[in-house]
């Protein structure tokens, strides 16, 4: 039933399809083989895009140079929700959950993301860059619900299923 592991985690939600200022609603079930102490157990919607960027790279002593690419996962969107905090988890437990999805997260998330500090300054020279040049082709977002029981020292049990934001 199990396979390998100390057991798995289900997601149940109504429908895979959303606008944004929608609620993505559903259970979590978590199955156990045995007590599991972990950290909690969460749920988060996340937004992946690929991005591919094409850079010239320098001739050496050689001659040589030319252009190289790149092909990067950048995570656009995580927020993550806590259903159960830390304990010893026993054999199975459902959790339901609401999820509001934001008004604007198609709009606030339509180019690389910001991050802190000097890697947020770095992403914006390349997104105006990339602007200017064509260098970086941004490809759609792929989004996804991911629920989790982070096992501290141990492998996480978790799971993925796909949802559609537009």
């Amino acid at each position: 039933m199990f396979g390998f592991g100390k057991g798995k985690i289900d997601i149940a939600i109504q429908t895979t399809s959303y606008a944004p200022g929608d609620t993505i609603s559903g259970n979590v079930a978590l199955t156990l083989k045995k007590p599991v102490k972990a950290r909690e157990v969460s749920i988060s919607p996340i937004g992946e895009r690929k991005v591919t960027q094409t850079t010239a790279r320098p001739a050496g002593p050689r001659g040589g140079g030319g252009m190289s690419t790149t092909v990067k996962t950048v995570r656009v969107y995580d927020f993550k929700h806590q259903l159960d905090g830390e304990k010893e988890y026993n054999e199975g437990r459902e959790y339901r959950f609401e999820i509001k999805i934001p008004a604007d997260i198609l709009a606030a998330r339509s180019g690389i993301p910001e991050a802190d500090g000097k890697l947020g300054e770095v992403l914006k020279v390349a997104q105006t860059i990339a602007t200017v040049t064509g260098a970086i082709a941004p490809r759609p977002i792929k989004w996804y619900v991911s629920a989790k029981l982070d096992v501290p020292g141990g492998l996480d049990i978790n799971r993925k299923t796909d949802i559609t934001i537009g």
